[in-house]
């Protein structure tokens, strides 16, 4: 009853805050005051629910946080890193070594609460050898008894009643040192299985009562038939993706490494770490500055509100509309080299850019450029002229008026120097897109073949 009645207040205020109204004044003092003050609810002291006009404020802490624990991290690439595991949860940071991807994987869960001592924050190192899931979700050994991988005992954890209002990070260190297809390709399929509970009636039953709100389920890891004796299919059958984990992989691109397929890429926002100002050197804090806290936040701050295109439509139909028509634009361009995207990219366009509208974080040009960047962008790759003529237009695409883009005839270095550091491009809608379209035109013109991936 208590759980239903703190559901019932979440949907009320996600109505308010949505229409654009505010409770009064009185009744949310009383109800910040409840939240923090009964002893009778153990969850509501845990975390913190997280109103749509609070997401910029509580961004802006976990920045000051991460930048006082010694690093330094852009305000844009926090946003960007919230709105794509806002969007799916299921993020790969790329780049060159020792930049600081795993760092701000974990310093982003410390600053909402997900810990290594709380076991809400989760390294698992992939190892070269990693051929089928076995080793990540676990096997039936000899006996027929079921012994779980790392991420199946994550699964358990938050699965639990008094766990489900918690996030929950894994991040998988060094991904593609075995191939991803191989290993991880049971969860991406589950990933494509995600519903709302309410609309099934074989997946997690008995966890229904639990809750009165919408909770997104998946089909389950292990059906109870793949399982021989009662214990494991009682702890592990029928346990899916829980909503409330966010899984985030950690990439090189090297000699020692696998590339990602298209299935992949799909799947996953791909967020590059590669461009590296030396100078960013710590900021001491002073004395009289004051440490920002940890802020256990309730995990509906990071869960996905759009499964479908429909979720959103009504309440954003002319941004959905005006964001499908930019990628219809692009898609024009890239059918010529059968690289146009599908519904699945659209959809995950469109919600983070829902997204980004909603919480106040960005232009709507600079949220579509960074999904250009890491949505289209890593298809791309090849030896074909039809390659450079397609990067080519998408760059034509990006840049404000009528720029000549010099042919691969053409020794034009002033030209290309202009997105050099310290140089000055020409005015550009999507500028980001713009200056990785520059590095994979000329490393084409160079080496004979381009792709998105720096190695």
């Amino acid at each position: 009853m208590v759980d239903d009645l703190w559901d019932a207040v979440e949907i009320y205020l996600s109505y308010v805050q949505r229409m654009g109204a505010a409770p009064s004044s009185e009744w949310a003092n009383q109800f910040e005051e409840v939240v923090t003050e009964s002893p009778d609810v153990e969850e509501a002291e845990s975390v913190v629910f997280i109103r749509d006009i609070e997401v910029k404020e509580t961004l802006h802490n976990i920045q000051e946080y991460i930048s006082q624990r010694g690093f330094y991290f852009p305000e844009k690439l926090t946003h960007n890193f919230y709105l794509s595991l806002k969007s799916r949860p299921f993020v790969i940071l790329a780049g060159i070594s020792g930049t600081g991807k795993t760092r701000l994987v974990r310093l982003f869960a410390e600053a909402v609460g997900a810990t290594v001592s709380n076991k809400q924050f989760h390294l698992i190192p992939v190892r070269p050898d990693w051929s089928d899931p076995a080793d990540l979700i676990g096997y039936r050994d000899l006996s027929g008894s079921f012994k779980p991988g790392p991420l199946m005992n994550v699964f358990v954890e938050a699965s639990k009643p008094e766990n489900r209002r918690k996030p929950y990070f894994v991040c998988l260190d060094e991904m593609n040192l075995a191939r991803v297809e191989h290993y991880f390709s049971d969860m991406m399929s589950l990933l494509e299985t995600q519903v709302w509970e309410d609309a099934v009636d074989t997946v997690q039953q008995e966890d229904t009562a639990h809750t009165g709100r919408k909770r997104i389920v998946t089909a389950p890891v292990f059906p109870d038939e793949l399982l021989d004796n009662e214990e494991d299919q009682s702890r592990y059958g029928h346990l899916g993706i829980p909503e409330n984990v966010y899984i985030v992989g950690t990439v090189n691109m090297d000699e020692t490494t696998y590339p990602f397929s298209k299935r992949v890429l799909d799947r996953a926002n791909t967020i590059e770490f590669n461009a590296i100002d030396l100078m960013q050197l710590p900021s001491l804090t002073g004395d009289s500055q004051q440490l920002v806290d940890v802020v256990p936040v309730e995990q509906s701050f990071l869960r996905s509100d759009y499964l479908q295109l429909i979720d959103a439509l009504q309440d954003h139909q002319e941004l959905i509309i005006r964001t499908t028509e930019r990628l219809v634009a692009v898609n024009e361009i890239l059918e010529d080299i059968h690289a146009h995207v599908g519904f699945r990219i659209r959809d995950a366009v469109c919600f983070y850019l829902v997204y980004n509208e909603r919480f106040d974080l960005m232009t709507e040009d600079a949220a579509f450029d960074l999904q250009l960047l890491q949505k289209i962008l890593p298809r791309i790759q090849g030896s074909q002229s039809g390659v450079r003529r397609a990067l080519v237009n998408l760059l034509k695409l990006c840049l404000k008026g009528s720029v000549r883009i010099p042919s691969p005839l053409e020794d034009d270095d002033d030209f290309w120097s202009r997105w050099s550091r310290g140089g000055t491009p020409p005015e550009a809608r999507y500028p980001e897109s713009a200056r990785k379209l520059v590095y994979m035109i000329r490393r084409l013109d160079e080496d004979g073949f381009t792709s998105y991936w720096v190695s």
